[in-house]
């Protein structure tokens, strides 16, 4: 009866111990992502991608734009869309905020390597191996620690360079 007793109180702890292993009772870090692998990207897409130089940045320029072509000191003007290959979009101008502007050396090295292949008024889409971009840890919003790209995520973005 005195083992009973302690198997009775014992049964709850036991219960809620076993719960704690569920993964249904804690929500999922946002940085973790599930994407496909760039080289799946490339054999599911109809688009014939370039490598650049074995650098492992693919790209597909639709119009090469003007003659010209920015260089690493310049700040360029750009629309574009940025998308994990599951297609998430996480980040993009619009027509009502109008394309963004920096200095290409404050820019992933993706950026600097693929958009100087086009001039102005060119159309590039890029395929961005995460090493050439955010790395392999995640990119935090340090105001409030929330995921913005995970980590080892490869990128693919459409850019239109308007000015540089």
């Amino acid at each position: 009866m005195k083992n009973l007793g302690l198997i009775t109180l014992l049964f709850p702890v036991f219960l809620f111990l076993a719960s704690c292993g569920e993964d249904d009772d804690f929500p999922v870090d946002p940085c973790i992502s599930e994407t496909i692998s760039l080289e799946e990207f490339i054999d599911s897409d109809s688009i014939a991608y370039s490598e650049l130089n074995s650098t492992g940045l693919y790209y597909f320029i639709s119009d090469s734009g003007s003659m010209d072509k920015p260089v690493l000191s310049d700040t360029v003007v750009a629309h574009y869309r940025g998308a994990f290959t599951n297609g998430v979009i996480f980040d993009q101008t619009t027509t009502a905020n109008g394309p963004a502007q920096f200095q290409l050396t404050d820019v992933i090295e993706g950026w600097q390597l693929g958009v100087p292949l086009i001039g102005k008024g060119g159309e590039i889409r890029l395929l961005i191996p995460f090493e050439l971009a955010y790395g392999d840890q995640p990119l935090r919003d340090p105001r409030n620690q929330q995921c913005i790209i995970p980590a080892n995520s490869d990128m693919v973005f459409d850019i239109r360079l308007e000015d540089f």
